[in-house]
This record gives structure tokens, C-alpha cells and sequence, in this order.
């Protein structure tokens, strides 16, 4: 079985994150390197990375980053000592389920769809 997330360490030319290094960035109350928990909630305003961080990991479970982006470079930290980077997202073994923005554009199209014809029901 594959190892959960434990931290990004790094992420550059990315959207907000150019120089991204979660070692610097991310710390607990005594100012020891946070990792992520089982459980985690990413919130934060508009516009300051969560849909990024979501891109990371749904690669992850695609294989490949977003076309948004030029020239990305991120890695992740797994609890089992493995950690994936941009040129290394097919080699990896991580199971992993991402329901972000771009899911819901590559899957649920009618959702999305302004073009779609109306539905009327009748009774």
C-alpha cells in the first residue's frame, strides 16, 4: 500500500507559489516542521493557491500537471520515504482521488456546459 501525503516541499513557477519551500514556510507552534494529518482542510482568499495545491495533487492521480502552468516544478513527500516531481508523476504507485475544478470540467461536462440544450419537463 502506498504512503499518505505527508508534506509539498517545494513548488516553483506555479501561480502564487515561485519559490515555495515548506520547510521554511510551514511550522507548528514550536516552530517544528509541519506535515500534513490525516484529515486536512486547505482554505485560504481567492487567488491564493488552493486550486494550485489541488493541481499538484490530482497529477498525481492523472499523471500529468495542468496546462496552465509553464515550466512547473513541485515535490511531495510521502510517509514511506518515496516522494514524486513533476518529471516523475507515472512512476509512482500512490493511490490518489482528487474532486477539484478541473474534475468536474474533465467529467461532469454537463454541468458546466453553458451550451447545452434546456430541459423541460412536463406533467
Amino acid at each position: 500500500m502506498s504512503g499518505a501525503i505527508k508534506r509539498i516541499d517545494t513548488i516553483k513557477s506555479m501561480a502564487v507559489f515561485q519559490d515555495f519551500c515548506w520547510a521554511s514556510s510551514v511550522r507548528d507552534d514550536g516552530n517544528n516542521i509541519a506535515e500534513f494529518k490525516e484529515i486536512n482542510i486547505l482554505y485560504g482568499r481567492n487567488y491564493s493557491g488552493k486550486t494550485t495545491l489541488s493541481r499538484i495533487i490530482r497529477a498525481l492521480e492523472t499523471g500529468s500537471i495542468s496546462d496552465k502552468y509553464n515550466s512547473p516544478q513541485f515535490q511531495l513527500s510521502f510517509d514511506d520515504g518515496s516522494s514524486v516531481t513533476q518529471d516523475s508523476l507515472n512512476g509512482h504507485d500512490h493511490v490518489v482521488r482528487v474532486f477539484n475544478e478541473d474534475f468536474v470540467k474533465d467529467n461532469l461536462r454537463f454541468i458546466v456546459d453553458e451550451l447545452r440544450p434546456s430541459v423541460h419537463l412536463l406533467f
